[in-house]
C-alpha cells in the first residue's frame, strides 16, 4: 500500500487523476501532506498550490482556489472552485486578466456580476503567485 488514488476536479473538468505516493494541500488549518493509508478526513481547501509526487512524472504543481478535500480508503477527492497546472501559468495572460477584472470592477458593468469579477481576479492572483513564484499582498 505505497500509493493512493487522487482526483482533482473543478468546474473546468478533471484536472488530474492518478496514483500518488504523496500530496500536499493548502487547507484552512495550514498545509497538510497526505501519504498512503492516511486517516479519513474532510477539510476546507484554500487558495494556494497543491503539490503531488508521482513515481513516473516526479513533482507536479496545481494552483487552486477554494474548495474541499475528502480523504477516504486510500482515495483523495479534491473539489476546487478553480484549478490549473502551475507550470501552464502565463505571466502576460495573468496580468491581462487582472487588468481586465480591475477595469470591469471599476466600471461596474451591469451585465457582469461583481462576484464573477472578484472570482476572476482571485483566480488570476493565485495563478500569478504560484506560476511565477511571486508573493503579493491580498487584494
Amino acid at each position: 500500500m505505497n500509493k493512493f488514488e487522487i482526483e482533482i476536479l473543478s468546474p473546468q473538468g478533471v484536472l488530474f487523476k492518478g496514483n500518488l505516493s504523496a500530496a500536499t494541500f493548502p487547507t484552512a488549518s495550514g498545509l497538510i501532506t497526505v501519504l498512503p493509508g492516511h486517516a479519513s478526513l474532510v477539510t476546507k481547501l484554500i487558495n494556494g498550490e497543491i503539490v503531488v509526487s508521482t513515481s513516473d512524472e516526479g513533482l507536479k504543481k496545481f494552483s487552486v482556489t477554494n474548495g474541499f478535500i475528502e480523504i477516504e480508503n486510500n482515495h483523495v477527492n479534491v473539489i476546487a472552485e478553480f484549478a490549473t497546472h502551475s507550470d501552464e501559468a502565463n505571466k502576460q495572460k495573468i496580468e491581462n486578466a487582472i487588468k481586465l477584472a480591475k477595469a470591469m470592477k471599476e466600471k461596474r458593468k451591469e451585465f457582469v456580476g461583481m462576484s464573477v469579477i472578484e472570482s476572476e481576479l482571485k483566480k488570476s492572483v493565485v495563478e500569478l503567485k504560484s506560476g511565477i513564484g511571486l508573493r503579493r499582498k491580498k487584494m
